[in-house]
């Protein structure tokens, strides 16, 4: 029997008292999306984040970069953190350790075609990834990509102001926001992340890359 743990579980038992509580200092959150590229909303992602001086986490699936490399390498030119979805989108925890460490690294490879050189955090599809794969990869130090907050699943997406008021509501220090924007909703996500945006610098936020929040949860956990 495959022992499946989902990415939902490590994330919570990942989040620290000291990371989570607010110490009166500038609070941390991050931003980060889901699949993709998509030709259009890639782009007005992308001028949507510039414009509001927010760097992101980007998952792209493998696939989608092959077939929109020049999508692929705005995300990488405008400074964002890229990670790795998996080539195909599938279930990984549903596959032979040896398929899923193939959808692992042709994804990682196509990354570093398109010049993106840093070692991607890992977010399995669905959130599966199974117990072999998790220890392969933390033997190998890729890190599993860790959120507590993902509005979909608790909001309606076609409308701007829950989708802010939700995150601006439910927000932590080091908190991550993860958002699908790629397929649906996508105008409306877009148009809320300035709502996003400016009630979390209200509330005393800055916003960071994942990799930055895991950096903190590092250095407050020595």
């Amino acid at each position: 029997m495959r022992i499946i743990i989902t990415a939902i579980s490590i994330i919570y038992l990942s989040f620290s008292p000291a990371t989570l509580a607010n110490t009166g200092k500038e609070k941390q959150i991050a931003l980060a999306f889901g699949e993709g590229p998509v030709p259009g909303v890639t782009e007005s992602l992308l001028q949507q984040l510039d414009a509001l001086q927010i760097k992101a986490t980007f998952f792209p699936v493998g696939m989608q970069m092959e077939q929109f490399p020049e999508q692929t390498r705005a995300i990488i030119n405008a400074g964002h953190q890229l990670g790795n979805h998996g080539y195909s989108h599938i279930n990984l925890a549903e596959l032979p350790l040896s398929s899923a460490k193939e959808e692992i690294k042709k994804t990682c490879k196509l990354l570093q075609s398109h010049g993106y050189q840093e070692r991607p955090m890992i977010m399995p599809p669905f959130g599966n990834i199974s117990v072999e794969l998790s220890d392969l990869l933390e033997e190998q130090e890729f890190q599993l990509a860790k959120w507590d907050l993902e509005p979909r699943l608790h909001v309606d997406m076609s409308e701007p102001e829950s989708i802010a008021g939700y995150v601006a509501e439910n927000a932590t220090d080091g908190s991550v926001v993860m958002l699908h924007p790629m397929y649906e909703h996508s105008e409306q996500i877009i148009e809320a992340l300035p709502l996003i945006s400016t009630q979390l610098h209200q509330q005393g936020f800055r916003f960071v890359t994942l990799a930055q929040i895991a950096e903190s949860e590092k250095i407050e956990n020595l």
